[in-house]
Parts: C-alpha cells; sequence; structure tokens
C-alpha cells in the first residue's frame, strides 16, 4: 500500500460501516421474536416502495461485490497489473456493497421500530 492514510481511513470507515449494520441487524433480531408476523408481512408487501428499494440496495451490493471480486480474479490471472489504482477500486467497491447493505439493513429497522 502506497498510502498508509488512505489505507487506514479506508480500513476505519469498514469498520464502521459494519459497526453500524450490525448494531441494525442485532437490534431486529432482538424485536423479532415480539413481532407479530402477520402485521410485518402486511406492513411490508403492502409498502410497494419498500420491496423496490429492497431489491434495489440487493442488487447493488451484489453487483458491487461481483464486480470487487471479479478484478480480484483478473489480478490473480494476471490479466491486469496490481497497481495501486486497482487495489483502490477493488476497496472501494468492496466498501460500496458493505454501505448498501447496511442500508438494506437500516430500512428493516426501520420497519421493524417504527417511527411515533
Amino acid at each position: 500500500m502506497d498510502n498508509i492514510y488512505l489505507f487506514t481511513v479506508r480500513s476505519s470507515s469498514s469498520v464502521i460501516a459494519a459497526l453500524i449494520g450490525l448494531y441494525f441487524v442485532l437490534r431486529i433480531w432482538l424485536k423479532w421474536n415480539n413481532i407479530d408476523i402477520d402485521v410485518l408481512k402486511a406492513r411490508v408487501f403492502l409498502n410497494k416502495n419498500f420491496i423496490t428499494k429492497n431489491w434495489i440496495h440487493t442488487f447493488l451490493s451484489g453487483a458491487f461485490l461481483a464486480s470487487h471480486q471479479f478484478i480480484d480474479l483478473l489480478q490473480s490471472l494476471n490479466y491486469i497489473a496490481k497497481t495501486g489504482w486497482v487495489y483502490q477500486l477493488s476497496d472501494i467497491l468492496e466498501f460500496t456493497a458493505l454501505v448498501f447493505l447496511v442500508i438494506l439493513a437500516y430500512e428493516w429497522f426501520v420497519m421493524i421500530f417504527p417511527r411515533k
């Protein structure tokens, strides 16, 4: 890694995003047993915007993760050089996939814990 500062910022950002996502998922998981599942199904499936956003976030997370893995594959097969910008691009794609998963967890958190 050429610039240790950028590496530290990217790594710290990933850890922070992962902890935020973990918070949302743990809160949802703890509340899950006390939820009326029929009411939740109605709230989820009657809200087209919620379903659309869920599919978009899931798709984008998968697309960015697949792109990250594809770059790693091309590097391992020596189709592209292992340069600094390729590592940065790969890290950005990986971080973006994580961000979309955190957004997805947040959307579910808002659905499970509605604002009053």
